[in-house]
This record gives C-alpha cells, sequence and structure tokens, in this order.
C-alpha cells in the first residue's frame, strides 16, 4: 500500500511539474492569469515555470497575422442579398500594448476589433449601396474603406492594433445577375479599350500635328535665316561697293585738288613770262618792209 501510494504522489508531481512548465514561442508573448485576474507581467519567447492550477499563461500574437473572416453577408439597398465568401485582414499588436489590450479586451480582441467590426462595417457599406455599385462600380475601393474605418477606431479604443492591408474576394450574386454584371462588365471593358484606342489615335495625330508644324516652322526658320543672310550679303557688297567708289571720288578728288594747289604754286608771273616767250620762239616770224605790223606793236606795248 505505502508503494502505491509513493507511486501516486511521484505521479502527482511529475504532472504538476508538467503542468508548471510552459514555452513561448517566437512571434509571441506570455501574459499570465492568477485566479482569473491578469498580471502585468509580459514575457518574451522562452521557457518558464508557474504554479499550475493556479497561475495560468496565455501566448499572445505580436508577430504580423492575418485574421480571415468568412461568409459576410451583403444586403444592398435594392433588395438583393451577396455574401462575402473571404475577407481577409492583415494586422499586427504591438508588444508594449500587449497588457492594455488584453486586460480591456482579452486575448481574443481581434473578434471585437476585427471580426465583428468587419461585419458591421461591410452591412453599413452595402445597405446604402445598389448590387451594381457592390460588384462593379466601388467594389475597388472598399478594401481601402474597410481598413481605414478599422484603423479609425483602433485609434480611438484599442491602440496598438495597426491594419495593414484588407483583402477581400467579390461578393457572391444569384447565377443569372452575375452573368448580366458580368457581360455588363465586358461591355464596359470594350468600351474603355475603345475609348483607351481612340485617345492613342488622338495622341498619334497631335504628335503627327505637332511634328509637321514643327518641321513647318524650322523650314520657315532656316528660310528667314536665308533671307536674312542673303540680305547681308547684298547690303556687305553694296556697302563694299560704295566705299570702292568713294575711295575713287575722293582719290580724284584729291588728285584734282593737288593739281590745282600745284597750278597756284606755278603760276607767278615769271612763269607766265617764260611760257610766253616759249610761245613765241615757237610763232617767231621775220618780217621785211618799212612798217613792223601792228600786232607786234601791241604786244610789245602789253609787256
Amino acid at each position: 500500500m505505502m508503494r502505491m501510494a509513493y507511486a501516486i504522489v511521484g505521479v502527482l508531481m511529475c504532472t504538476r511539474r508538467a503542468n508548471s512548465l510552459h514555452m513561448v514561442q517566437e512571434g509571441y508573448v506570455g501574459v499570465y492569469f492568477r485566479g482569473g485576474r491578469l498580471l502585468e507581467t509580459v514575457v518574451e519567447p522562452g521557457l518558464y515555470l508557474h504554479l499550475p492550477w493556479i497561475t495560468k499563461m496565455v501566448d499572445v500574437q505580436v508577430r504580423l497575422q492575418t485574421d480571415v473572416i468568412k461568409n459576410v453577408p451583403c444586403g444592398t439597398k435594392d433588395g438583393i442579398l451577396s455574401e462575402f465568401e473571404r475577407v481577409e485582414v492583415v494586422n499586427s499588436l504591438s508588444k508594449d500594448k500587449v497588457y492594455d489590450i488584453v486586460k480591456a479586451y482579452g486575448t481574443d480582441y481581434d473578434k471585437a476589433w476585427i471580426h465583428d467590426k468587419i461585419h458591421h462595417e461591410i452591412n453599413q457599406f452595402c445597405s446604402n449601396k445598389t448590387l451594381r455599385e457592390v460588384y462593379v462600380e466601388d467594389f475597388s475601393v472598399l478594401d481601402d474603406l474597410l481598413k481605414q474605418a478599422l484603423q479609425t477606431d483602433l485609434d480611438k479604443h484599442a491602440q496598438g492594433v495597426a491594419i495593414m492591408a484588407v483583402r477581400m474576394t467579390k461578393p457572391s450574386v444569384p447565377p443569372s445577375i452575375r452573368s448580366n454584371y458580368e457581360a455588363m462588365e465586358e461591355q464596359r471593358t470594350a468600351a474603355l479599350v475603345a475609348e483607351k484606342t481612340k485617345e492613342l489615335v488622338q495622341k498619334q495625330m497631335e504628335t503627327e500635328r505637332l511634328k509637321t508644324i514643327s518641321a513647318a516652322e524650322k523650314d520657315a526658320e532656316e528660310s528667314a535665316i536665308k533671307t536674312k543672310t542673303e540680305a547681308e550679303r547684298v547690303r556687305a557688297k553694296a556697302e563694299t561697293k560704295a566705299y570702292e567708289e568713294k575711295l575713287v571720288a575722293d582719290t580724284k578728288e584729291y588728285a584734282i585738288k593737288a593739281e590745282a594747289a600745284a597750278n597756284e604754286f606755278l603760276l607767278t608771273d615769271a612763269y607766265l613770262r617764260l611760257q610766253q616767250t616759249r610761245v613765241w620762239e615757237h610763232n617767231t616770224k621775220a618780217y621785211f618792209g618799212e612798217r613792223i605790223p601792228n600786232l607786234l606793236l601791241d604786244a610789245v606795248r602789253l609787256e
């Protein structure tokens, strides 16, 4: 009997020791509850001992995590019920805010602030939209709207939880309605392609027009340069000719003035007598008779 009692005590002690051993994985922190009360101690990854049945350790993830919310109903204002089959919310909890968040909202804080909040926000969004707006027109912005709405409320009430991204599938709708919307989407896509093609053609035409204008402006500029160059050449030629003519005229004028100055210098009384004598020498005539011609006498009297 004693051996059995010792065996039972040994088993209980081993069980107690095993229950007192707890390991926190990387990417998590550990929080302690003692008698249902949250302790302020938050431990890093590692191996820890605690009092079994009295103290409870719970792991809280602090690395990036993705919460998946499935089958979220969407009732539109035109009375059609659809459903978002899968919504993914990428989020993280700041390590230094773990105690405050767990104390206020428990270790499953993401149920209240992510899962339930997604349901609420999608319901609010769908109730103010038609199915076409939800399924086609506004679906591309819904993930950003949800991310902003979640983060705004978290910043007010649960600081330390950050929303990184929201991803979602298109809502499921009745097959007949979906085929209509898919056909409309195909037409819209075709219209967009046609519009983009038209814009591309217009841009190409505008490019060609600008090239033509540029070429014309270039030709006009080159023509203007040639005209200006020719005009400058003609003007330079005229100026050269005028300069040469003026130079010739100035030379002639100088020669005349020089000759006139020289003549003034030469026309003295002595020079004139000399020239007169030379003339007489070449025109000397002998007269015989009683009377000398009056012309000769007149010339003598002039002297």
